[in-house]
């Protein structure tokens, strides 16, 4: 064998563990339960305004489902503890989570990046498609924080697989 294939070949090898680890937003989660955290059953009609909240997060959000899409947009801050404790946020992903009627995770998007300070309100208005058998949705997130003498990770998601 050639010194360029057997480059090649190392870097094929190298690249396909990488490759396999990559998975689209979408498909985050999909098939686990909701379990630990508020869910949202969806009706038609008008819009409609409530507050989804954790020690970590809160989420003020109004949807209105259309058919097959569902029109949200709120803003999302997170919890008193963070803002009064903590001066920056390192890394944060809020997720939106579309569940069946059994709270299983039918797929999953990224609702609020980049996060900008650690108390200011995130914005987000989207329209999403839904999947066939939505009935709820509930988000979820994964974050650090930090401070002159310290770091904290927090997060919600659907980790079980019931």
């Amino acid at each position: 064998m050639s010194i360029k294939t057997k480059l090649a070949c190392l870097l094929l090898a190298c690249l396909l563990p990488l490759a396999a680890a990559c998975v689209e937003t979408a498909m985050l989660y999909r098939g686990a339960t909701v379990s630990s955290v508020p869910i949202v059953a969806l009706h038609e009609g008008p819009p409609v305004a409530d507050r989804w909240e954790t020690f970590d997060l809160a989420i003020d959000y109004t949807y209105q489902r259309d058919g097959d899409n569902l029109e949200l947009s709120g803003q999302a801050a997170l919890g008193q503890h963070y803002q009064m404790n903590y001066t920056g946020v390192l890394r944060m992903q809020t997720y939106l989570f579309f569940l069946d009627r059994d709270a299983r995770v039918l797929e999953t998007f990224s609702i609020v990046t980049p996060w900008s300070g650690i108390e200011d309100a995130q914005k987000f208005s989207k329209s999403y498609p839904m999947p066939a058998g939505t009935t709820a949705i509930s988000f979820g997130y994964s974050g650090s924080v930090n401070s002159m003498d310290s770091t904290s990770s927090f997060y919600k998601l659907p980790l079980s697989r019931q």
